[in-house]
């Protein structure tokens, strides 16, 4: 036991090398049994999948390097082991990560509809991306981890070029966040109605860098998904009634009989109309330009089409009710109090 070999007494290399296999083995029990797992069970967990991808080389690379820790290496070769071993672990990781992405995307594009073709494109192209961006940052790791090489030297050296990349790539990472962001929060779908800014119309297609609408004109808008972030957006799809508040003037020499006939005429408008629920009507001022009556009530579907119909029948009833008592509005213009 006392016999040197390389620096290192048997003793220390026997220590070693069962260091090396007791790890080996550990790695290798661990990723067979998460292999076996996976065949009993169609759908896994995640955490079986990853440990099931333990690559052979990351495997030897920690036990050796687990291993030399009770040994006496030159200088030389310890840090050739920490740089394979930061680049193998590095790749290990990027490969897990690789597969989360794959995993997560999966279960994504199960929640969607068959003929969703739209998202599940959308999805599978934020996940090309995702797995770019990954191995980027592992070749990075890898790099920096190499002695004596600079790679703050080599970015710096790209000048005004890398400057201007980088500010283009921020705006497609930008919006291809943003992309990421509306499939996740999913304030709206294809098929919504919306209102953002100027802009109203129904929601074509979700794209990873832009958003197609289509306008309440006809034409389709194309918006940058990190533009379309940026306003507050009105789904209206997803509501479950319409409030729908209005007001007509009567004229100012109609007699207080008459007056206290409107609320329920007003009422009487909406007697036998579906999809509709009067809240009230009472009157609410007394203007220079007439006598001012409120109305309120609620459409109990949010299709659009459904309020226009609605709202073309009461105002025929209202103005018919009121003709028939002989009850007018109010015929003099508004007057401006002010600038």
């Amino acid at each position: 036991m006392d016999t040197i070999f390389l620096n290192n007494s048997l003793l220390h290399w026997l220590k070693a090398i069962l260091v090396f296999a007791v790890v080996l083995f550990l790695l290798f029990l661990v990723r067979a049994f998460c292999l076996k797992k996976i065949k009993q069970n169609s759908n896994p967990k995640l955490l079986t999948r990853l440990l099931s991808q333990i690559i052979l080389p990351t495997a030897l690379m920690a036990a050796i390097w687990l291993a030399s820790h009770l040994l006496e290496i030159s200088e030389p070769i310890s840090t050739l082991l920490r740089v394979l071993l930061i680049a193998l672990l590095t790749v290990q990781i990027g490969r897990w990560a690789d597969l989360a992405v794959s995993h997560w995307t999966e279960l994504q594009i199960e929640k969607l509809p068959d003929d969703d073709y739209t998202r599940r494109t959308s999805l599978r192209g934020i996940a090309i991306i995702a797995r770019i961006l990954i191995w980027l940052a592992a070749v990075l790791v890898i790099i920096q981890s190499i002695p004596n090489f600079d790679i703050t030297g080599i970015i710096t050296s790209l000048g005004i070029g890398g400057i201007a990349i980088g500010l283009a790539a921020q705006s497609l990472v930008a919006d291809l966040l943003s992309s990421l962001t509306i499939h996740l929060d999913k304030p709206f779908e294809p098929g919504d109605s919306i209102s953002t800014g100027d802009f109203s119309g129904t929601i074509e297609k979700i794209g990873l860098k832009s958003t197609s609408i289509r306008n309440l004109s006809g034409e389709e808008l194309t918006i940058s998904n990190s533009e379309l972030l940026k306003t507050p957006i009105r789904n209206f799809s997803r509501m479950e009634e319409r409030r729908v508040s209005f007001t007509i003037q009567i004229a100012s020499d109609t007699s207080t009989e008459k007056l206290a006939l409107i609320p329920q005429l007003l009422e009487n408008a909406f007697e036998g109309l579906e999809n509709v629920r009067f809240a009230r009507a009472h009157f609410q001022a007394i203007a220079l330009t007439g006598l001012v009556f409120e109305v309120v009530y609620f459409v109990t579907s949010p299709d659009f089409a459904l309020f226009v119909k609605a709202q073309n029948l009461i105002n025929y009833r209202i103005n018919q009710d009121l003709r028939n008592e002989g009850i007018y509005l109010s015929t003099t213009p508004a007057i401006s109090l002010g600038k």
